[in-house]
């Protein structure tokens, strides 16, 4: 699947139905994305992996020994935050899907709050420091709400 307009080019690989099934929410919520955080360029790759492969990877790059739900991977080196948005997420469903049971959250939202958590990554937001993790939650809080998505650390 790709999204592309004018800002936005990405690329989405190993589609799962959800995704497919939400097309357009997905769409609308990159676009209100884009606009609220005024970013220039979106250039992403986006893949679905298992939990055995996120696992993997969380290994690899961050030397956890979890499955995690996402993975972010700026195409830059972290220097301040930025108006253009490049890299790769990693995602997986498994994991989504396990975190939502027992809970009021729907997997759509939970997977767009994921999605933005990541895109605030690659912007240059990070979560290492308590200042900056309080940052970040703020934003994501505010914008997830413009699109009718609960706060999702409650």
């Amino acid at each position: 699947m790709i999204i592309s307009n004018d800002a936005i080019n990405i690329e989405i690989f190993n589609t799962p139905k959800l995704v497919d099934d939400y097309n357009k929410e997905i769409k609308s919520s990159i676009n209100e994305f884009v606009q609220a955080f005024k970013i220039t360029e979106v250039k992403l790759d986006i893949s679905f992996c298992s939990k055995d492969e996120i696992k993997d990877l969380n290994k690899k790059f961050r030397n956890k020994e979890a499955p995690t739900n996402v993975l972010s991977f700026p195409d830059i080196a972290f220097q301040g935050i930025r108006k253009n948005c490049m890299g790769e997420i990693i995602i997986s469903m498994d994991v989504i899907e396990e975190e939502v049971l027992d809970t009021s959250k729907r997997e759509i939202d939970h997977l767009i709050h994921l999605l933005i958590h990541s895109m605030l990554h690659l912007l240059g937001y990070k979560h290492d420091l308590e200042n900056d993790a309080i940052l970040m939650e703020r934003k994501e809080i505010e914008f997830l709400s413009k699109i009718g998505i609960q706060n999702p650390y409650k």
